[in-house]
């Protein structure tokens, strides 16, 4: 039942496209889809200039964590769960910042160097940009 209406909720949402946002001191205009998976599923932890990766996501739970995650990394949430869950539980890696809203999603990505996220808008604030993702 509660699949159901998840279902029932997500086909009622518009389908906005998710945005792949950066803080701006991340020295790229674009990624792969390779790449943005490699990122995700934290195996690639720094920027090709040697800083490292801030990854942050949205709850599992959240429509729009749920839109990014099968539109842009071509994975259910529960697969990159268990990703996460592997390298946390083995000691080989950690599990991404979880935030509770896009609102904040975005305040942590303008604080934070060499920080990703994902997010259905942008605003206009200069400390942050959105990376385009070449297929």
């Amino acid at each position: 039942m509660r699949l159901l209406g998840l279902l029932l909720l997500l086909i009622s949402l518009p389908l906005s496209a998710t945005k792949v946002v950066v803080h701006n001191s991340v020295p790229l205009d674009a990624l792969t889809q390779s790449q943005l998976r490699s990122i995700f599923t934290m195996r690639q932890t720094q920027w090709p200039d040697g800083s490292p990766i801030k990854v942050y996501i949205l709850p599992e739970a959240a429509p729009q964590h749920q839109l990014f995650s099968r539109q842009q990394l071509y994975l259910f949430p529960y697969q990159l769960s268990m990703i996460w869950d592997r390298l946390s539980f083995s000691g080989t890696g950690a599990r991404p910042t979880v935030v509770a809203d896009e609102s904040m999603m975005l305040e942590q990505l303008k604080i934070t160097p060499g920080s990703i996220g994902y997010s259905s808008f942008l605003d206009t604030d200069v400390r942050v940009k959105e990376l385009s993702i070449e297929y």
